[in-house]
């Protein structure tokens, strides 16, 4: 090699070198602004970006850490989260890096109404009120299925490839997924299998981190908070805001309004592991973001019933959708994919009492139902506790590699 190309090979080392360095010691205020890109590229991982189509139109691009050939595993956020909440505590604590690190082929999800990467539409754009008329059913109708199908394609065409070519019926050399899923997400994976069934036999487990589903007396904030809520959606689409919170939109409050922004996270998201981090994720650009209406009153009708129900049309366009004066109950009963639920002890919304009555409901399903072992514990501690490779992420990898080996203790907590 000439002297040119070992200074060039040289720099090329450097920058690397930087690069990795910089996602350790740049101040934590800059990487607040960080995407999920951003992350995987500082860390100089490998990863591959995936652009996938819904059914509705809807395109979503997905982040994979590839392991050809390995078992794959879906990371999927919640309520206004992103693929960002599996990175952004970095290379040692985030649950997405952990994955990779021990062989797995990890996907990141990001769900329709996401910045940046659930934003693009066939024929809407996000400026407009037809791009945010969806809630947690078209991410279980539409977009955990077209996720999974490409998935399935890709690892399916590399596992043809890595064997020479056709030779065998291309189903068989599926994996079947597992899906990891925090808040929300659950909602979604329960769509999923109750409208389209034939996804109880592609996936393998569901892992659910803090999750909802009835809602009913089973929520540690009041009628009080939901109406002021509600109030504020109201008062954004008078206003033409068809989007909840806009990426940045917590930071700036959080940062002019503390006080108030702290009042609001322990009523709705509980107390803290470490409540001098309680506004801890709200300093994110691009952590808690989107959202459309929708899903919020989806989750308030949810509340207000008792029951998992479909959205709500009202009486008239109940009748052209579901054929019915009422919204439809989704059948959960007859979802056989087997389950674990995680809770903490202080969260809000995903309190003991609703996980435990999700146990009760899917007895067929849930294998295990499992406390964090924190005094305190919240909705939003699951993605960024400073412990939570111990308290969640080692144990999660425990537990599914012991039902993996047919060894996943039975306990209910």
């Amino acid at each position: 090699m000439g002297g040119s190309g070992c200074i060039g090979a040289i720099k090329v080392m450097l920058i690397v070198c930087a690069i990795g360095r910089n996602a350790h010691s740049s101040p934590p205020e800059s990487r607040y602004k960080w995407t999920t890109m951003d992350w995987l590229e500082a860390q100089n991982v490998s990863h591959e970006v995936h652009n996938v189509t819904t059914a509705d139109g809807y395109q979503l691009q997905l982040q994979r850490l590839p392991r050809l050939g390995a078992k794959p595993v879906l990371l999927v956020h919640g309520l206004l989260g992103s693929s960002l909440g599996w990175v952004c505590m970095g290379p040692e604590r985030s649950l997405a890096f952990q994955l990779h690190h021990r062989e797995y082929d990890v996907w990141l999800a990001n769900l329709r109404g996401v910045s940046p990467y659930g934003r693009q539409h066939i024929d809407l754009t996000d400026v407009m009120v037809e791009f945010w008329r969806f809630s947690f059913h078209e991410h279980g109708a539409y977009d955990l299925p077209a996720i999974i199908d490409h998935m399935a394609k890709v690892t399916g065409g590399e596992q043809l490839a890595s064997r020479g070519g056709p030779g065998q019926d291309e189903e068989q050399i599926h994996h079947q997924v597992v899906l990891i899923g925090h808040s929300q997400a659950f909602n979604a994976f329960l769509v999923l299998c109750a409208v389209h069934p034939r996804f109880n036999q592609r996936i393998q487990l569901i892992q659910a981190l803090a999750p909802l589903a009835r809602l009913h007396r089973q929520v540690r904030f009041d009628s009080f908070q939901v109406r002021r809520l509600m109030k504020f959606i109201k008062k954004r689409q008078k206003a033409y805001k068809f989007e909840i919170f806009p990426p940045g939109y917590f930071r700036k409050v959080c940062q002019a309004k503390r006080d108030l922004c702290e009042y609001y996270a322990k009523q709705l998201v509980g107390s803290a592991q470490n409540n001098k981090k309680l506004l801890e994720a709200f300093n994110y650009e691009y952590l808690l973001q989107g959202g459309s209406p929708r899903e919020i009153k989806h989750l308030q009708q949810i509340w207000k019933s008792g029951d998992f129900i479909s959205y709500d049309f009202g009486t008239a366009e109940n009748l052209q959708v579901y054929h019915s004066v009422e919204a439809l109950s989704y059948n959960i009963s007859q979802i056989t994919v087997p389950i674990i639920l995680y809770f903490g002890e202080t969260d809000a919304i995903a309190t003991p009492e609703g996980v435990h009555a999700i146990y009760a409901r899917m007895l067929r399903s849930v294998k295990s139902v499992r406390r964090i072992n924190s005094k305190k514990f919240n909705h939003l501690d699951f993605l960024i506790s400073g412990d939570v490779k111990s308290l969640v992420n080692d144990k999660l990898i425990e537990h599914m590699e012991q039902f993996f080996d047919g060894r996943l203790p039975y306990v209910i907590e």
